[in-house]
């Protein structure tokens, strides 16, 4: 099921519109030839970087992430049971079990206690997770600036932020009660890793709730530049089943859901400020060092055009308010909540 977003929603209502419509989906998938070899190419510390530059315009154009990060709260909150005093105590009298009715204790037995947000930016859902019982989050990003950014925004709440690499975290093992983490496993140079050292630090039975891109991402985009140049111009994401493959080699998989969600912009122009906004350029190998000026851009312009023009057949039957001289860019959003094995 594809979700359109508009240049122009505000990305709280948006998001609260379609956060129930996403499908289930199975766990085969495409073929994922020489995708690996692409992701061990990148540049961790450009990545870092280039997230660095845009922790301060991030959260006005990350309309995308924000969808996601709630709609990961929601397919996560299914699987966690806040701490319930009034029931805990209507069940179990503090006379016989005055431990448990702490409200830290209460945390601590329900799996709330303490979260790693990992790939945290700005913080964003920090909020909404702490709505749902967890007492303590930790922060982690790759980007200096936004675990700075982050620490700053939330000072008032139970939260602090590190620079952590995911792919080789300083905590020490089986110290969170679950991990959340909201398109950063995407970036990953080495994913297994990542899900390796995510299974260290979480608790046995803890969960790893994460959303990270198909392959579907940006299609348009990529279409149109192969009608300009031979270049590289836009990131290659993994596809489901090998996302699944890699998490299982450490975690059992609970959900996976799959759902595209395409934005439509006025014009060339608003779609890369926005894509510069947050930081999501281009690091593969391969790659033009910067868009080669006016002509390529409007080369670039018509060729995207011809794209969305080709596609407006199908995209006026799911989207009746698309409208043929905006430009669509579709993001391929997997969601994955799984748990880590007790032994």
């Amino acid at each position: 099921m594809t979700t359109c977003l508009s240049e122009q929603t505000n990305s709280n209502s948006a998001m609260a519109s379609v956060s129930g419509r996403s499908t289930v989906t199975s766990l085969d998938g495409e073929s994922d030839n020489n995708l690996a070899t692409a992701h061990a190419h990148r540049a961790k510390q450009q990545v870092a970087s280039q997230f660095s530059r845009s922790s301060q315009s991030y959260d006005q154009a990350a309309r995308i992430q924000q969808f996601s990060a709630l709609e990961l709260v929601k397919q996560l909150s299914s699987f966690i049971q806040p701490p319930d005093s009034q029931h805990s105590a209507s069940q179990h009298p503090a006379s016989q079990h005055p431990a448990s009715q702490h409200p830290i204790a209460q945390a601590r037995e329900s799996g709330l206690s303490h979260w790693l947000d990992l790939g945290c930016g700005t913080g964003f859902a920090v909020p909404t997770l702490i709505e749902q019982g967890i007492q303590r989050i930790t922060g982690a990003d790759l980007a200096h600036g936004m675990s700075v950014t982050s620490h700053q925004k939330l000072a008032q709440l139970p939260f602090h932020a590190v620079t952590a690499d995911a792919e080789n975290l300083p905590f020490t093992s089986a110290c969170f009660d679950g991990i959340y983490s909201n398109l950063m496993v995407q970036w990953s140079e080495q994913v297994r890793q990542l899900f390796s050292e995510a299974s260290r630090v979480i608790k046995p039975g803890g969960l790893f709730a994460f959303a990270t891109l198909g392959p579907r991402t940006m299609h348009e985009l990529k279409s149109a530049w192969q009608q300009v140049d031979p270049f590289v111009h836009v990131n290659s994401f993994s596809s489901k089943s090998q996302v699944i493959n890699d998490c299982e080699q450490f975690f059992d998989i609970e959900s996976c859901q799959q759902q595209e969600v395409v934005q439509h912009h006025k014009n060339l122009s608003s779609l890369l400020k926005e894509l510069k906004a947050i930081g999501a350029t281009n690091v593969n190998p391969g790659r033009r060092q910067g868009l080669g000026g006016r002509e390529r851009l409007r080369k670039l312009d018509d060729a995207y055009r011809n794209v969305c023009h080709s596609k407006l057949g199908e995209s006026a039957r799911e989207d009746p308010t698309a409208h043929p001289s905006q430009l669509s860019l579709t993001y391929d959003l997997i969601w994955v909540i799984a748990r880590k094995r007790e032994f």
